[in-house]
């Protein structure tokens, strides 16, 4: 349901359009408000607004070019229902900011919350190969076609942006060498391995693989949060291995979670079937199942996924929370912006259900999270967050 703007919030409104300090969509606002709102002014709006709406009544009248005194009827009147359109017309001006929250309240953030604000930018596609050798590329720097030639393989980055290892003739184990690709944080990539798996690398992830599966199977090492979509090959199993447990398939769709600083590991199956191991446990999972495994402990914890969509949000360019702490939001923030998180005050304990885009300005970012009740600003390259 959309915000109503409360009575500072609108005196902060007319206020700029009086002064002339208003941008092209907010004098829109304020002269569709004069021109189509009727009612009676509500009990207890102040004789500022009073005031003020004489004063847009003059500007409105300098800059339409009209002489004439509207009617008694057409006068800058507020009442409930204009407030519910305010409102609309105010997210529109925020641009966009759909992210919505459970258990939240809404707050307005002003713009003297941006004055500080300094360059922290949304992450993009950025990398590093590890070449065998040593020898390192940077991805997002490199021009595109091909990078590096080793033994049985080509590596070309294509014009997408996307790295591409072409299996070129044959090998043998001796020719096997490793390769790892990290992103940092603020960073993700997406790669083809030899064999056409598909792989997409979340921030601050690393993936160390053969350049060629000489073997009886296919072996990779991850770390971070890495996304598969593995090619079919039954007479070579691919297992990826991660500090706490072992993922073997044949071909499938699936999502690894394995980031050191959160609570567990969390293994989601969108398509076909894996085989978990951790220590002497094992578990089959199905699609639409999560696996979680925790570091003092074999167990593993299965459960069904509501909105397997959420999982892989990040890869199609989103934040997607569901029944999420504080903090587990702010670390796929802070990951991605590349920029510290401060907490003042108590963390409350509230669970977090939303959506937003990944490719928002900073700024943008502040007035999203304002909606949900998180109440942060950006001081000195951190964000700091203010909990309620």
């Amino acid at each position: 349901m959309p915000a109503i703007l409360n009575q500072e919030q609108l005196q902060l409104l007319l206020r700029k359009y009086n002064n002339h300090q208003a941008t092209p969509e907010e004098r829109r606002i304020v002269e569709d408000w004069y021109e189509r709102v009727n009612g009676d002014t509500p009990n207890n709006q102040g004789s500022e607004l009073s005031a003020l709406k004489e004063t847009i009544y003059g500007n409105v009248r300098s800059r339409t070019g009209s002489g004439e005194t509207p009617p008694q009827e057409r006068n800058f009147k507020l009442y409930q229902s204009w407030l519910f359109k305010a409102a609309i017309l105010f997210l529109v001006f925020l641009g966009g900011a759909y992210f919505y929250f459970l258990k939240s309240d809404v707050n307005f953030v002003t713009s003297h919350q941006f004055s500080k604000t300094k360059q922290i930018k949304p992450g993009g596609d950025n990398a590093i190969l590890h070449l065998a050798d040593g020898s390192q590329i940077v991805l997002n720097e490199a021009a595109n076609g091909q990078v590096a030639d080793q033994p049985g393989v080509e590596i070309t980055k294509t014009k997408s942006g996307e790295l591409i290892y072409k299996f070129t003739g044959h090998s043998n184990t001796e020719d096997v060498k490793y390769n790892t690709i990290t992103t940092p944080r603020g960073g993700q990539y997406h790669l083809v391995l030899v064999d056409g798996t598909d792989v997409w690398l979340n921030a601050n992830s690393s993936i160390k693989f053969p350049t060629v599966f000489a073997n009886n199977t296919r072996n990779v090492q991850i770390t971070g949060e890495v996304y598969f979509e593995v090619s079919k090959d039954k007479t070579k199993p691919f297992i990826v291995n991660t500090n706490q447990t072992s993922i073997k398939v044949l071909g499938t769709h699936f999502n690894v979670n394995a980031y050191d600083d959160e609570e567990c590991q969390r293994t989601t199956l969108l398509e076909g079937s894996i085989e978990l191991s951790k220590g002497n446990e094992r578990q089959l999972i199905q699609p639409g199942q999560q696996a979680s495994t925790y570091k003092s402990s074999d167990l593993i914890k299965l459960k069904e996924v509501d909105d397997l969509e959420a999982v892989i949000a990040w890869k199609n360019g989103y934040f997607q929370f569901e029944r999420a702490d504080l903090q587990s939001v702010m670390r796929q923030i802070s990951r991605w912006y590349d920029t510290e998180v401060t907490y003042n005050g108590k963390i409350p304990t509230k669970e977090y259900s939303g959506k937003m885009p990944r490719n928002a300005e900073v700024n943008k970012l502040i007035e999203m999270l304002a909606y949900t009740g998180i109440h942060c600003k950006v001081y000195q390259g951190k964000i700091i967050v203010n909990p309620k």
